[in-house]
Order: structure tokens, then sequence, then C-alpha cells
């Protein structure tokens, strides 16, 4: 496992998911991630920012998935 694209993949999730949190909270109030995080209002409208940081958050967290994925 390459640690430092390890590393570099976890400091992008943790801002994009900063960034998405933020967004649910600024759209649905402070607890929107307990009330929302699983539910279709996570992804927000097309071409919001809600639906911007969430599509971030996503290929971000898929990006640290692939890097973690022991090499077969």
């Amino acid at each position: 496992m390459d640690l430092d694209h390890l590393a570099e993949t976890e400091s992008t999730l943790t801002v994009a998911d900063r960034l998405w949190r933020t967004e649910m909270q600024r759209a649905f109030g402070p607890d929107a991630v307990l009330l929302h995080g699983f539910g279709a209002e996570r992804q927000g409208a097309p071409g919001t920012r809600l639906r911007t940081t969430f599509e971030a958050r996503r290929s971000a967290i898929a990006a640290w998935r692939h890097v973690r994925r022991p090499a077969a």
C-alpha cells in the first residue's frame, strides 16, 4: 500500500466530507446529517452546491477505498 497516496486520499476525503456536512447544515439545519444523511436529500438537487459537495465526497470516498484495497 502506498502510504503517501493513502494520506493524500484521506486528506481529500476529510475536506470533502467537511464541505458536504457544511452544505447539509446550511440546507437542513444543525441536525441535517443525522436526519437526512442516508436519505435522498443528502444528494441535493442537480446544479446546487449540495449536489456538488455530495459528488466530490462520493468521489473522494471511492478514491480512498481504491487505495486501501489490497493489490491482487
